[in-house]
């Protein structure tokens, strides 16, 4: 089987990940998922410009958070890969399921903040688009299960 989990190094990411990892008996492959909903470089033509130190900021979080998920993974046997996408808040979970699909996942585990009403409505939520979009089962593990 071949899993792709979203991480984020959140608790919930990390939740995500550490429920990911039960599964190593049986997982041929794990995609360990980072979507950068950062700074997306824009056209020449824009006047607003962004310097390149910002990006390397970015680019060292991103490394931080694939330190995390080495560190949590630690000595496991399992085959894994680190995987940096990028979006736009109102399209991660379609880059998940995209990467997913890219990478014939049997299933993705994601994480989840819990929200309700209106903080809910206003930041949307990840896993609940994930579930309506995705053809492939979706596991969403609360930051309470483990």
């Amino acid at each position: 089987m071949k899993m792709l989990v979203a991480f984020d190094n959140s608790p919930s990411g990390r939740k995500a990940l550490s429920f990911a990892l039960k599964f190593e008996p049986i997982c041929e492959f794990l995609t360990v998922l980072y979507v950068n909903p950062g700074m997306v470089r824009v056209a020449s033509n824009v006047d607003t410009i962004v310097p390149e130190a910002v990006f390397s900021d970015q680019n060292k979080f991103v490394e931080e958070i694939q330190k995390a998920a080495v560190e949590l993974i630690g000595d496991r046997a399992i085959k894994y890969e680190f995987v940096k996408v990028e979006a736009t808040g109102d399209e991660v979970a379609k880059k998940i399921y995209d990467t997913a699909m890219s990478k014939q996942a049997d299933f993705i585990i994601t994480g989840t903040r819990k929200l309700t009403g209106l903080s809910k409505f206003i930041l949307g939520s990840v896993s609940s688009e994930l579930i309506k979009i995705a053809q492939i089962p979706v596991m969403v593990v609360s930051p309470d299960d483990i």
